[in-house]
């Protein structure tokens, strides 16, 4: 009877550190795929207005 409520208590910890660490793992990559598409495509020099001359 007590083995298997330790069981039990183990199986709900090893089942709580699986889900932590794919939240882990989901919030590291979430964040590395917010990074790559924050970086500019573009860095102005100057605070002129840009102008598309049409040809």
């Amino acid at each position: 009877m007590r083995n298997d409520t330790l069981e039990r208590g183990n199986a709900i910890l090893e089942a709580c550190r699986s889900l932590r660490e794919r939240q882990m793992q989901n919030r590291l990559e979430l964040q590395r795929k917010a990074a790559a598409v924050a970086k500019p495509l573009y860095v102005l020099k100057s605070k002129k207005q840009l102008e598309l001359r049409l040809q």
